[in-house]
């Protein structure tokens, strides 16, 4: 069984491309991978499925076309379509330093703050205002946690969470 430590996520899937079984993997504009890419991971029904890729090539910045194998029409692909799709650890590339990150890079990431524990995962981010905003989802709680990098005290590339000192009160709203 894969576990959520055994993978990153990637994107999600938003729609059949053309009539073969190809699909339209949204992702982020910085998101990299190492060679050998063999398979990606589906969350479907709860739990995490590889599903082995026939063939993936970019179609812009911010979305591949994938398709899997044994996936040949666009019957077989309504079962994908809106399915977070997830990166294999192993075929991560580590972010290069000098390269800037986009903040969408941390969504299926872990959020903890200092004082108050595991807070949720960031589930969306909110780059329409200056203040960029994670929206951190922990069952059916919602906390909306502003991104900012004066109150992250540690990010944790290998375990995918981002530690928070929060001021006081802002993780109890």
């Amino acid at each position: 069984m894969i576990e959520n430590d055994q993978v990153i996520r990637m994107g999600a899937i938003q729609k059949a491309h053309g009539t073969g079984g190809e699909m339209v993997l949204a992702v982020p504009e910085d998101m990299d991978w190492s060679e050998g890419l063999d398979c990606l991971v589906c969350r479907m029904d709860g739990i995490l499925v590889p599903f082995f890729i026939e063939s993936v090539r970019e179609k812009s910045a911010t979305s591949l076309l994938v398709k899997f194998e044994n996936v040949n029409c666009i019957q077989d692909t309504g079962r994908f379509i809106g399915c977070t799709v997830f990166l294999p650890r192993k075929f991560a590339v580590e972010p290069d330093p000098d390269r800037a990150v986009s903040w969408h890079s941390f969504i299926g990431w872990k959020v903890s703050d200092v004082n108050c524990g595991e807070l949720g995962e960031i589930t969306s981010v909110d780059d329409s205002t200056p203040n960029i905003l994670f929206l951190v989802k922990d069952g059916t709680r919602s906390r909306i946690i502003p991104a900012n990098e004066v109150w992250m005290t540690d990010v944790d590339w290998k375990k995918c969470i981002i530690t928070f000192n929060l001021p006081e009160g802002l993780a109890d709203l």
